[in-house]
C-alpha cells in the first residue's frame, strides 16, 4: 500500500487486499472513468480473477452466478449514473435467494451531487430496496483512519454472507472519488498506514476483523416429512442420504430417484376427479419445509391443505410461507439428524417410484426432439462426467425438469457423478440467465449445462460476450419454440385477439448465427440422437457451445400430456 500513487488508490488497494484476505477471489469490472481507482486496484491484485463486462446488468448476473456457485461474494465494479441502476435485477434475485454480492459503485464527490454535474444521479440509496446493506463512503482522505476502510469492508462482507446475524445478499458500497481517478502520482502521507501496522505486517495475511457466522442448530427428526428447496451447504450435506422420505425441489441438488416427482404424483391425486386412495396415502403427520421457495404450485397447495403442523427452516428474510400455515420458523443455519424411529413415508415412497418410472418410460418412447425430450437427453449426458452444474432457465425448462423428475444422473458405467443444480428462482426472472450460468462456469471451473428458453436468450444476448471468455465446458441449450410458450397454459390463451401479439410474441429468429457472431461453437441438432451427440461433444471440449433446439410448442405440449397421463394411469393401478 505504501507504493499507492495517490490516496484514492491507497483506499482501494486496502479494500482489494482485505477482500482477498476474507476469501473473495473474483471481481467483475465494467469499464468507466469514475470507477478507475477500484478497477485499477482489483486488476493489479495478483490474487483476483478479473472478468470484464461491457454491460452492467449482465455483469451483475455474472457476479450473482459466482456467488451462488461458491457462497463467496464476487465484487462488482461500476461507474456512476445509470450504470448503478442496472445492478438492481440481479440484486433482487440475490436478496430473494440470500446470495452474496459486493457491489462497488463509484460516485461523484459531494460538490458534484445535486447540481447538474454530468453523470451524477441520486445513487447512494438507489438500491436500498434490494440491498442487505448500503453505505455511502466519503471521499478518500488521510483525515479518516485506515482502519475505517478495513472495518467497512469487513462489515460489508459479513452482511453479504449472512455472518452478521442477518440473512445474506447483495451489499452496496457507494464510493465517492475526487480527481485523480487514474493512477497518476499525487503525494499523500504514508504515515496514515501506521495505525494498521498489525494488519500490514501480518505474515498470515489475516483480515482486520472476522465476523463468525452463527453455528448451525441441530434438528432431530422422528416422523416429519421433509420438503426441501434450495438451501445452504450444511443442511444439504446433512440430507444427502436421508433415511426418511424427502420431497426434493429440482433446485435443491437433492432431487434423485426416491425424492423427485412430487408434482407428477399430486397431479394424479388432485387434478380433475383425482385419485382418492392416493390422496389418503399421501397424508402427512408433520411437515418440515426447508430452504427457499418451492417451484411446484401443486406441492405448495398440498402443503397448505394438510392439517398437520408445518415448520420452516432456513427462512426469515424473505419470508417463505405463501400459505401462511407455518407454526414455527428457524431462520438460522441447521443440520438435520434422523432419529432411530424415523421411517420412510410408505405412501409417498410408493407413489414417487411408480409415477417417475412411468413418466420416464413415456418420455423415452417419444421419437421427436422437443423441450422435455431435449432436457432428458442432454441431462443424461452428464453421467459421463464426475461433477458439474445444471442450470435451469426460469420459464418452461425448470418446470419440465421438476415435473418429470429429470434430475441429474448418478453416473454411468461405474462412474460416480455428483452434479449440482442451479437456477434464478428467487424472483423467477428470465433476465440475466446466460450471464448467471456463465458465473457458475467461471467460479467452479467445471462443466455447466444450461437450459434457456428463446425469449430468455433474447433478454440476455449481450451476455454471450461473457460466455465467450469461458474456457471450461459451458453448454447452453437454447429451447427455441418461437415465443413465450408458457403463456399457452394461462387463461389469457383463450383470448385470440391479444394472445399471440402481446403474450407469446413470436420472433422468428434463429440463435445459431447470432452465437457464431460472438465466436462461439454452435450446433443445431434435429433428432434426439443428434442432440445427445452434440451435448456429449460440447461437454468434452473447452469453451462455450450454443446448441439450438428448434421445436413447436404444440409438440412439446403433446409429449408433456402423454407422459403425465402415463404416470396417472400407473398410479391409478398402484392405488386402486
Amino acid at each position: 500500500m505504501v507504493d499507492a500513487a495517490n490516496i484514492n488508490l491507497a483506499w482501494t488497494m486496502l479494500a482489494a487486499e482485505e477482500c482477498h484476505r476474507l476469501g473473495v477471489r473474483h471481481a467483475v469490472i465494467c469499464p468507466g472513468s469514475r470507477s478507475a481507482p477500484l478497477a485499477v486496484a482489483l486488476a493489479r491484485h495478483e490474487g483476483m480473477s478479473v472478468h470484464v463486462a461491457h454491460d452492467e446488468r449482465g455483469a451483475a448476473f455474472l457476479a450473482l452466478g459466482i456467488g451462488k456457485a461458491t457462497g463467496v461474494p464476487a465484487i462488482l465494479v461500476m461507474t456512476s449514473g445509470t450504470a448503478v441502476a442496472n445492478a438492481l435485477p440481479a440484486m433482487v434475485e440475490a436478496r430473494m435467494t440470500r446470495t452474496p454480492i459486493l457491489v462497488f459503485a463509484a460516485d461523484r464527490p459531494p460538490e458534484l451531487r445535486a447540481c447538474g454535474a454530468n453523470q451524477a444521479i441520486e445513487q447512494a440509496h438507489l438500491l436500498d430496496g434490494a440491498a442487505r446493506w448500503s453505505f455511502d463512503l466519503p471521499c478518500p482522505s488521510t483525515e479518516l483512519p485506515a482502519e475505517f476502510v478495513l472495518s467497512t469492508i469487513d462489515e460489508a462482507f459479513a452482511r453479504a454472507t449472512g455472518s452478521a446475524g442477518t440473512q445474506g445478499g447483495a451489499v452496496h458500497l457507494n464510493w465517492q472519488f475526487r480527481e485523480p481517478l487514474a493512477p497518476d502520482t499525487k503525494p499523500w502521507d504514508i504515515g496514515w498506514l501506521w495505525s494498521i501496522a498489525r494488519w500490514t505486517r501480518d505474515a498470515a495475511r489475516a483480515p482486520w476483523r472476522m465476523t463468525m457466522p452463527p453455528l448451525p442448530q441441530p434438528v432431530e427428526v422422528d416422523e416429519a416429512l421433509l420438503v426441501v428447496g434450495r438451501t445452504d451447504a450444511r443442511a444439504t450435506h446433512s440430507l444427502k442420504n436421508w433415511r426418511g422420505t424427502l420431497l426434493a425441489d429440482i433446485t435443491s441438488s437433492l432431487a434423485c430417484a426416491g425424492t423427485a416427482g412430487a408434482d407428477l404424483v399430486l397431479r394424479a391425486a388432485f387434478d380433475g376427479t383425482g385419485n382418492e386412495a392416493l390422496r389418503r396415502a399421501l397424508q402427512a403427520k408433520s411437515l418440515a419445509v426447508v430452504g427457499d421457495a418451492l417451484l411446484s404450485k401443486r406441492l405448495n397447495a398440498w402443503i397448505a391443505s394438510q392439517e398437520c403442523g408445518v415448520t420452516l427452516f432456513g427462512g426469515g428474510d424473505p419470508r417463505v410461507d405463501p400459505a401462511h400455515r407455518a407454526c414455527g420458523c428457524y431462520a438460522g443455519p441447521v443440520e438435520f439428524a434422523a432419529l432411530s424411529a424415523l421411517k420412510p413415508h410408505a405412501g409417498w415412497k410408493r407413489a414417487l417410484a411408480c409415477a417417475t418410472k412411468a413418466a420416464h418410460r413415456a418420455i423415452a418412447s417419444e421419437r421427436t426432439l422437443c423441450e422435455p425430450t431435449a432436457i432428458a437427453d442432454a441431462t443424461a449426458c452428464c453421467a459421463e462426467h464426475a461433477q458439474g452444474t445444471i442450470f435451469y432457465g426460469s420459464s418452461m425448462p425448470i418446470r419440465d425438469a421438476e415435473f418429470f423428475a429429470l434430475h441429474a444422473p448418478k453416473g454411468a458405467r461405474g462412474r460416480v457423478s455428483n452434479w449440482t443444480c442451479a437456477a434464478n428462482r428467487g424472483a423467477s426472472g428470465i433476465d440475466g440467465l446466460i450471464a448467471s450460468a456463465t458465473g457458475h462456469a467461471v467460479a467452479t471451473a467445471e462443466p455447466v449445462l444450461a437450459f434457456v428458453g428463446d425469449v430468455s436468450t433474447l433478454h440476455d444476448l449481450n451476455s454471450l460476450q461473457l460466455a465467450a471468455q469461458v474456457t471450461t465446458p459451458l453448454v447452453i441449450v437454447v429451447l427455441n419454440n418461437d415465443g413465450g410458450a408458457i403463456f399457452r397454459y394461462l387463461p389469457v390463451a383463450k383470448h385470440d385477439d391479444v394472445f399471440e401479439r402481446c403474450f407469446t410474441t413470436p420472433h422468428g429468429l434463429s440463435f445459431t448465427p447470432i452465437a457464431k457472431a460472438f465466436g462461439l461453437a454452435v450446433e443445431s441438432p434435429r433428432t434426439r440422437a443428434a442432440l445427445s451427440k452434440a451435448v456429449a461433444r460440447a461437454l468434452r471440449r473447452g469453451g462455450t457451445t450454443v446448441i439450438e433446439v428448434r421445436t413447436l410448442a404444440t409438440t412439446s405440449e403433446g409429449v408433456r400430456s402423454r407422459a403425465a397421463a402415463a404416470a396417472s394411469t400407473a398410479l391409478a393401478r398402484e392405488f386402486s
